[in-house]
């Protein structure tokens, strides 16, 4: 869904379809686009924007002491998390938020 946003803003028109290609299978399926998940990714993305502009503005250039932190905080609910598409990275970004030393 968000390439075919980018293929809309990068080429002036609407795309009414994304293709997924399996490399397993090597197989091609096309996705028609849901402006309901479009909605959702969009308002995904204010919520990471709208955080990061409110911790910039809070903080101006300065980093607080033991705070590195450039995204919001993980959800760590196993219910919410279970069947996330994004399972592993979050757990490698947490992993490497708890061993990191701040600057």
């Amino acid at each position: 869904m968000l390439y075919t946003l980018l293929m809309q803003e990068r080429y002036g028109d609407s795309v009414d379809l994304g293709l997924l290609y399996y490399t397993q299978s090597e197989e091609v399926i096309s996705v028609p686009v849901n402006r309901l998940e479009l909605r959702a990714l969009v308002a995904v993305r204010n919520s990471i924007a709208s955080w990061m502009a409110r911790r910039f503005r809070e903080r101006g250039h300065q980093r607080l002491k033991g705070d590195s932190s450039f995204l919001p905080p993980t959800i760590d609910n196993e219910r919410l998390c279970g069947r996330c598409y994004a399972q592993d990275a979050c757990m490698l970004y947490r992993r490497v938020r708890s061993t990191c030393v701040p600057m």
